[in-house]
Order: structure tokens, then C-alpha cells, then sequence
């Protein structure tokens, strides 16, 4: 079947292309906007050249199908011309319900945080055990360089999310996946832009729970009181099983501490299972909430009766999911951080997490408020506690904030102002070459966080850093 992806250069989409294509597809797509790492690096794996968008690409190629990414507008010249040539229009999610999912047991990681570390765990987990699944993670994993794989087992090991499905399916993607075991790691107000408050959001985690079968499993982090709420409120009759630090939990997390090693961080984990002794391991993820999550595909993975060892032992050999704390760069004056950390919540826990494993004498963060939820003003308080934990703060100011209406708008002068009230050093990210002048003769921590790719930001300061360091 020759399919067609509109928006191919999108992480999930390159993804969706490359299963596609692993199960005997033919694939083709398009995307306007340069497509950047690591998305454009798994293209290329493939061997897939992003078209440029033009009515005659299909024509020209008479796919059987056109998949659709969530970014692209109704507007979109290869929209009407698929509709003009009578060819079938699918979401990525509805495609894959309908042509990939029908004979497979789907396990699907949810929740406001932490979903793409989870499933990419999962997966990980999956693979050490031979189980041979195919997966599907919205980053990539250090481990093999690619954000999907397929195999013949059972098991597809999907990523969650709550967004709708495309401009033509406002169904929420994780409704499309017809799972067999959840994992859900927190619900938090968020994707403002869909969602005007709490209680809806609400309602469609409520709806992915009343999705799993009588024969499902339902993983849930105890520690979220509006998680406890919506499952306590649901009648569905399948297995639950809760993990958090709670001594309610039925898997407990009793001690994570990061400390920084030669080869990268290191998480002494301890956990409490049933009918077991307290489980020490280690992770090279950082954070209480890594080790959370962690737990979560313990808990899932131990349930459907995977081996406890092995499980232990892939956590363990798990290098992380790029763009997730991802160390790029470590010296004995400096390390860089790129993480992809955007609500504030998560910006606050990668934060403290960091700060405990590393100890800087000094954290610089350079921050950009990228998603729609970021560009408007719902988080700017929250935003501005959070940036606190930083030292010295760069803002860069995300394209199209100008879209939102300046009521509605996140202000960025704002957040500087009264930052600086409290002492600290903000500047824009035009001044970026200032922070050289932190930099000297001291433990420091530099954060590049953004939910888009910084590269150019990062690779300019580095090659201006190591030139200040050789010459």
C-alpha cells in the first residue's frame, strides 16, 4: 500500500513512517519547514526525502492514503487536492487503528509528564525480554538511535497523548489505541490551547480508562490526587495497580538519589513490591521522577508476568531518551544539559533534580516558552516561581507568540522584571554571548530547555566556549 505523510518531519510522524515502511508499506511525504534532528537523522535512516508541499506530489505518486500530522492547518494545498483526487484521509492515529493495531496487545503510556521516558522504558524492557514488540516513543532512545521498532511479538508500546488526533479528528490521540494496559504518570492542567480548564482534561483520561478491557491492567501513579479522582469515580471492572511514594501504593518508591559520575548520572533506586524485600537498582536517569517512572513499567511489566530480573536489568542498561536531561557537553568547569522540559511543572523537578545530582555553584538556564500552552499567560506565574531556581535566566522569545492575543499572552518582560527583582540576572536570548561572563573558574550548570529543537543556540555557544578553552 503506498501511503503519503502530510507533516512527515514531525517526531511522531517520522516515527509512524518508519513503521509504516518496516511492514511493507510505501512511503512518501512532505513537510514546509526544515526538518531538524533528530527527525530529519531518522528520515534519513530511512531513506525517506521530505517533499516540499505541492498539489502535484500526489498526482504524481497516487498514494492509496494520506496521513495527516496534527500540526498541518485545513488550509494545506495537499489537503484539498487528496479530497479533489478522492484519496482517503486518515490521522496518524486513525491509521493506525485501523491497519496496524487490530491484532496486537497495546500498552499505552499516559499522562501530563513523563509519558516518552516511560514508553521508551517500556519498550526498552520489552526488547531485553525477547518479546519482540513494536513501539512507537515521541523521542528518540539513546540506545538504538530511533524512536520505533517492529517486531513480531504481541505487544505494540504506544505513547499517549491527550492532543487531538488532527485539525479534521478532534478525537484525543490515545482514544484511537485500543489498549490492553495503561500506564498513566500524572494529570495536570495543560494544552490550554484545547482544553479551557482542568475538568475537561479530566474527562478525556477518564475516557482512555474506560477504553481497557475487562482482561486490562490499569497502572497509575498514587501520588496524584486528580489521577485517584477520575479512577475512583470509574466503574470499569479491570486490574488496578497503583505505584508512588505513598505508603498506600501497592509498588513503593522508598529512596531515589542522583549523583553525578564519570559516566553520566547514576539513580540509586529502592522499591517495595508485593510478596518481595525491598529491589535495589540504579538508573542513569536522574530525578525521583525517573525513578517513578521506572516503577511504573515495574509494575506493569511484573503484572503481565514479564521475568523480575530481567526487567531490573533492562532499567538498568536503559541510556535514556534524547533531549530528556541529556548531557551534551561535561568538563570540570561546565556541564550543558538539553532537555525538552516546557510545562512548569516539569521545568521545576528537571531543575531541582539536576541541581541535586550535579551541586553547581551556579544554574543557567536558558528557557524558551515554546508550546501554545507556554506562549500563554495561564503559566506565567507559575512560570515565574519555577524560573527562580535558576540563577541567571535567558528568555528566547518562542515565533508566532504575536498569534496569541496580547491579553492572552505570556509576558515576557513580565517574567524579566520580576525576576530580576529577586536578584536575578535575566537577559534575552539575543545576549546570550553575556553568559561567558559566569562561566569562569567554577562548578557550572548551563540548561538549553525548550519543547523545540535549540541546536543552532547550542551548537554556537559550544563552539565559542571550546575555542574560549583552547586558545
Amino acid at each position: 500500500m503506498r501511503v503519503y505523510l502530510c507533516g512527515i518531519g514531525g517526531i511522531g510522524m517520522c516515527g509512524v513512517a518508519g513503521i509504516l515502511k518496516s511492514n511493507g508499506f510505501e512511503v512518501f511525504g512532505s513537510e514546509e519547514k526544515e526538518v531538524y534532528p533528530p527527525a530529519s537523522e531518522i528520515l534519513s535512516f530511512l531513506e525517506i526525502l521530505p517533499l516540499k508541499p505541492n498539489c502535484q506530489n500526489l498526482s504524481l505518486l497516487k498514494p492509496e492514503a494520506l496521513i495527516v500530522g496534527n500540526a498541518i492547518k485545513k488550509e494545506h494545498p495537499e489537503i484539498s487536492e487528496a479530497k479533489r483526487l478522492k484519496i482517503p484521509i486518515y490521522s496518524f492515529p486513525s491509521f493506525l487503528k485501523e491497519f496496524l493495531l487490530k491484532e496486537k496487545k497495546v500498552l499505552v503510556c499516559a499522562g501530563t509528564h513523563g509519558k516518552t521516558t516511560t514508553t521508551a522504558l517500556l519498550s526498552w524492557v520489552a526488547i531485553n525480554l525477547n518479546l519482540d514488540p513494536t513501539f512507537l516513543v515521541g523521542g528518540v532512545m539513546k540506545n538504538n538511535g530511533l524512536n520505533f521498532g517492529v517486531g513480531k511479538g504481541d505487544f505494540f508500546i504506544i505513547e499517549g497523548d491527550e492532543y487531538p488526533s488532527a485539525f479534521f479528528d478532534p478525537v484525543p490521540k490515545f482514544l484511537h489505541y485500543r489498549p490492553l494496559g495503561v500506564i498513566l504518570t500524572s494529570l495536570e492542567y495543560d494544552h490550554a490551547d484545547v482544553y479551557p480548564d482542568l475538568k475537561s482534561l479530566k474527562e478525556v483520561f477518564r475516557s482512555l480508562i474506560n477504553l481497557i478491557p475487562k482482561d486490562g491492567i490499569l497502572v497509575y501513579n498514587a501520588d496524584d490526587p486528580n489521577l485517584k479522582e477520575i479512577i475512583g469515580t470509574s466503574s470499569s471492572n479491570f486490574q488496578r495497580l497503583s505505584y508512588g511514594k505513598t505508603f498506600d501504593s501497592d509498588f513503593r518508591l522508598i529512596k531515589s538519589q542522583t549523583r553525578l559520575s564519570e559516566d553520566g548520572f547514576l539513580n540509586e533506586v529502592i522499591v517495595k513490591i508485593p510478596y518481595k524485600e525491598k529491589i535495589h537498582f540504579h538508573l542513569k536517569l536522574p530525578g525521583e521522577y525517573n525513578a517513578l517512572n521506572a516503577l511504573a513499567v515495574l509494575t506493569l511489566g511484573y503484572s503481565l508476568g514479564w521475568d523480575l530480573g530481567k526487567i531490573i536489568q533492562s532499567l538498568e542498561s536503559f541510556l535514556g531518551v534524547k533531549r530528556r536531561q541529556e548531557i551534551i557537553w561535561k568538563d570540570k568547569n561546565l556541564i550543558v544539559i538539553d532537555d525538552f522540559a516546557h510545562h512548569p511543572t516539569a521545568l521545576k523537578v528537571t531543575l531541582l533534580s539536576l541541581k541535586e545530582a550535579i551541586n553547581p555553584d551556579k544554574i543557567v538556564l536558558f528557557f524558551e516558552p515554546r508550546t501554545n500552552s507556554s506562549k500563554k499567560k495561564v503559566f506565567q506565574e507559575k512560570y515565574l516561581q519555577n524560573l527562580k531556581i535558576a540563577d541567571i535566566i535567558f528568555i528566547k522569545k518562542p515565533p508566532q507568540i504575536e498569534n496569541i492575543p496580547l491579553k492572552e499572552r505570556i509576558d515576557l518582560n513580565y517574567l524579566k522584571e520580576n525576576l530580576e527583582k529577586v536578584g536575578k540576572k535575566v537577559y534575552f536570548s539575543e545576549q546570550l554571548e553575556k553568559v561567558f561572563s559566569f562561566l569562569s573558574g567554577s562548578r557550572n550548570l548551563l540548561v538549553f530547555m525548550s519543547s523545540a529543537s535549540l541546536e543552532k543556540e547550542i551548537k554556537n555557544f559550544l563552539e565559542v566556549y571550546y575555542f574560549y578553552n583552547v586558545f
